[in-house]
């Protein structure tokens, strides 16, 4: 039978969700540079990144806000767009 490793400790609640979190970010973060790269390689918009950035950021204010919902968004560029986020 293999031992144990006495040093190991279990995850706690808090090790997951920090865990999660980091996942998370790591997500949006690829996410956005994704998004942004083919907004700049693929339809010239180098000009407009700081702008784009900058109304990225005011949007995610207004869903931290509550005045805005990302189930919201969504449902406009599924109706609007045929995208399906």
């Amino acid at each position: 039978m293999k031992k144990a490793n006495p040093r190991r400790r279990p995850a706690s609640e808090d090790d997951v969700r920090r865990a999660w979190d980091d996942g998370v970010v790591v997500g949006v973060t690829n996410a956005c540079a994704i998004f942004l790269t083919v907004l700049v390689d693929k339809f010239d918009g180098g000009p407009y990144i700081p702008d784009v950035w900058r109304e990225i950021n005011k949007l995610s204010e207004e869903i931290k806000e509550k005045r805005v919902s990302v189930a919201d968004l969504r449902h406009t560029l599924l109706e609007e767009y045929g995208i399906n986020v």
